[in-house]
């Protein structure tokens, strides 16, 4: 049923409207018609509103009962209370998915007004997204049935994440910084009071899904506990990776879930035993979710064999942290033998370092291939299994030159290579958006590619446990 959905041949959107609002924005019906059409969706869009004879170029209807043809999408852009009637006209039109925008069911304490909804639904076998969601986006077929503002980034980035979230609001700045910062989508989804179709649902489909590579979810609660963990266990059978944020580390916190989705948030204990059971890449800060997503978006081809890394600076300084950040990770960094030291030190002047981590000094400034000389040296020892490259205060035109050459040594290595970019972006114009587009995991803290490096090891670990067991 999830077909008529993501892959909808045709979508009625009931509350189309026109004009904004006096913020200034598209009215809630004006955006949901709007982006539909801007992002080029190619089917029949029928306009549905008993105030107009036309909207977007299109024929207008009084009714969705009205249309000649078949509807296999509606999307309801109506007030709350309006939302259960239009829902008995999707299921007399015979429309197999509907999307209700409207906020004020059950998150609100109105459990009756959403009760209504739901069995106005299922008494005409219409699948339900929502209430109270912002849609989802197919970007894979410019399916844009979002209303977050969110889709006036147009068109959006490729790629083959698929984000997962109960947040509308927070689901949409997640994912327009995420695309800013080169981060490039396949599926999104926010769900939403989840009165219908839950994460698990919208999971499972998407799994099955080969432009959808890596999974973020962004979670407050999980609504069917049985059904999330065969589609984690799933997803592990597929290689899938899944990253995830909960909510609920606390008393307000679950709180606050409970009274935005209607939902309890669960065991925060529970569900940490579930993520290592499972293989999930759980992260404690939600600025990492998307990052770390895109982290295994790009390189998760590269998973290190073991927890032993290499790490190449001209800053000594920056090179103690990360020795710091390693240890309170649990990555190893191995003692260099003679003959590697040997072989770096014929580019490493006198006063720099030539043991792991690698300290290039400043001299690097005059030698233009000194980064990649020290990467290569440790991704070819048996004994790094990944290498970190980290930059400190680099301007234009030298940002340039490491931005070609961190990402050609990215691209060329048979191991994982990440990049720690602790200066300002802004003065690194060309370079750091180079990283970016070569598709280089970039991280703007130590911790963050100490952090990405530790995933990336955990889930290969987990993956090698988990073929194990489905052997025995």
């Amino acid at each position: 049923m999830l077909d008529a959905m993501f892959h909808a041949r045709s979508v009625a959107v009931i509350g189309a409207s026109k004009g904004t609002t006096e913020t200034g924005g598209a009215k809630l019906g004006a955006a949901a018609l709007n982006y539909l059409v801007d992002h080029g969706f190619d089917g029949p869009i029928f306009p549905v509103n008993p105030r107009y004879q036309e909207l977007a170029g299109r024929r207008c209807y009084a009714n969705v009962r009205d249309i000649e043809e078949g509807v296999d999408l509606a999307l309801i852009v109506l007030r709350a209370e309006a939302c259960p009637d239009a829902m008995a006209d999707c299921a007399a039109k015979g429309v197999k998915v509907a999307v209700v925008y409207a906020a004020g069911f059950a998150e609100a304490g109105d459990r009756a007004l959403q009760d209504r909804l739901l069995g106005a639904a299922r008494a005409g076998g219409v699948r339900l997204c929502g209430p109270n969601t912002n849609g989802f986006i197919n970007a894979v077929d410019n399916l844009v049935c979002c209303t977050s503002s969110v889709s006036d980034m147009n068109p959006f980035p490729g790629g083959d994440i698929a984000f997962i979230g109960q947040s509308g609001a927070l689901g949409g700045s997640m994912l327009g910084c995420a695309m800013e910062e080169g981060s490039g989508f396949a599926f999104s989804v926010t769900t939403g009071n989840e009165a219908d179709l839950g994460v698990a649902d919208y999971l499972d489909y998407l799994i099955d899904d080969d432009r959808a590579k890596v999974f973020a979810l962004f979670l407050e609660g999980v609504g069917d506990a049985p059904k999330f963990l065969a589609a984690a266990s799933k997803a592990a059978r597929a290689r899938k990776p899944i990253v995830v944020y909960k909510v609920g580390l606390s008393d307000i916190a679950a709180e606050a879930c409970a009274s935005h989705t209607g939902a309890l948030a669960g065991s925060d204990r529970v569900f940490d035993a579930v993520c290592r059971q499972y293989g999930l890449i759980r992260v404690d800060d939600l600025a990492e979710l998307l990052p770390t997503a895109t982290a295994f978006s790009w390189i998760g081809d590269k998973l290190p064999r073991g927890n032993r890394v290499g790490i190449v600076s001209a800053s000594g300084g920056i090179n103690g942290v990360a020795a710091d950040e390693c240890h309170r990770f649990g990555l190893e960094i191995p003692e260099l033998d003679a003959e590697a030291k040997a072989r770096i030190g014929e580019f490493v002047p006198s006063f720099g370092s030539v043991r792991n981590p690698v300290d290039l000094t400043q001299q690097v400034r005059s030698r233009v291939s000194a980064y990649s000389d020290a990467a290569r040296a440790l991704l070819d020892l048996d004994t790094i299994d990944g290498v970190m490259l980290f930059a400190t205060m680099v301007g234009e035109p030298r940002a340039s030159v490491y931005g070609e050459e961190f990402s050609t040594i990215a691209r060329e290595a048979s191991k994982p290579v990440i990049v720690g970019w602790a200066g300002p972006p802004g003065l690194a114009s060309k370079g750091f958006p180079m990283l970016q587009a070569k598709r280089t995991p970039t991280f703007r803290s130590v911790r963050g590619v100490v952090k990405a490096m530790r995933r990336l090891y955990d889930y290969r670990t987990f993956l090698s446990r988990f073929a194990r067991e489905a052997a025995e």
